[in-house]
């Protein structure tokens, strides 16, 4: 018996045309590099008869509600060509963002609140071949100093079919090496003030339920709250008041631009940012904040957007 290599894997995944319906993503067309996975292959519920016997004993459990789950990362990189989808937008599509394109200049990935798309992902485990129907998800971000920028997704679909099928040639090329974040390729803006900082991380917050009913199954996005956290260096009061600003419940603008180049630069804006309860700690001996933020609407699904240009 031939063995299996954890670190062979081949992820394709292409947005559904009706939800549920395999849209057959191909390796030429619809791979997704990702790292550090980790696969769910089988969630369910465990429901048990609890029968009464004249003995005692295990009796066994029926499974209920069956579907699939994936973590893992996706670096964070532009395409390479300013107004061209990035090889991760499919998976920002799946986990409830809208893509818009203005061709030559940008794309931007913002959020909604109905019409969710969802996608058939085909994940293959070095010969084994799991088929995931009307994939939904949730999507983070973290951007830490002398690392590469990532995505981090939890996505779920439901159980299709699993077979024995040779990986198939998958091609990458569409994703780009990520730039590390530093002080030359990333900067970052909190109300208006320019701050050192450690790390910036949000979370789109969206809330993920498999349903299970009589006559309709599906995975549905139920509710959205961003949130973030930034850990800055803790400056004199002078120069900012986190503290006023969190009593207060202040909002105003957050900006993180990553990337110099057109084409590979990556912006995230919050358009009405609250910071939370500061707290404090330290790293090489310099004081530090920890900011938590919590990303609220404007006029609506406009709370956090991500523009590739």
């Amino acid at each position: 018996m031939s063995k299996r290599r954890f670190r062979k894997l081949s992820v394709l995944a292409k947005i559904e045309t009706g939800y549920g319906t395999d849209s057959t993503p191909t390796g030429a067309a619809n791979g997704v590099q990702m790292k550090n996975v980790t696969f769910t292959p089988l969630e369910a519920e465990e429901v048990s008869r609890d029968l009464m016997l004249p003995y005692l004993g295990n009796q066994g459990v029926d499974l209920a509600g069956i579907y699939a789950k994936i973590e893992g990362e996706i670096e964070l990189a532009g395409s390479g060509t300013a107004g061209t989808v990035p090889a991760w937008g499919v998976v920002a599509r799946i986990c409830g963002l809208a893509e818009t394109v203005s061709a030559g200049a940008s794309v931007v990935y913002s959020p909604v609140s109905d019409g969710f798309e969802s996608g058939s992902i085909y994940w293959n485990h070095d010969g084994v071949k799991h088929v995931l129907l009307g994939v939904r998800g949730n999507i983070t971000a973290e951007f830490a100093a002398k690392k590469h920028p990532v995505f981090k997704v939890s996505l779920m679909g439901l159980l299709g079919t699993i077979t024995d099928a040779a990986i198939p040639a998958t091609v990458l090329t569409a994703f780009k090496k990520p730039l590390i974040v530093s002080k030359a390729a990333t900067t970052l803006s909190i109300h208006g003030v320019a701050s050192p900082a450690e790390s910036f991380s949000f979370d789109m917050g969206q809330k993920v339920e498999p349903r299970f009913l009589i006559g309709d199954e599906s995975i549905e996005l139920t509710e959205r709250s961003a949130t973030g956290t930034a850990v800055v260096e803790a400056a004199p009061l002078a120069t900012v008041d986190w503290f006023s600003k969190a009593k207060a419940r202040t909002r105003d603008v957050l900006q993180l631009v990553h990337g110099t180049v057109a084409g590979n630069i990556v912006q995230i804006d919050g358009a009405a940012v609250e910071i939370g309860k500061p707290t404090q700690g330290q790293s090489q001996g310099i004081l530090t904040y920890s900011l938590p933020l919590a990303f609220c609407p404007v006029s609506g699904n406009d709370e956090l957007t991500i523009t590739v240009k």
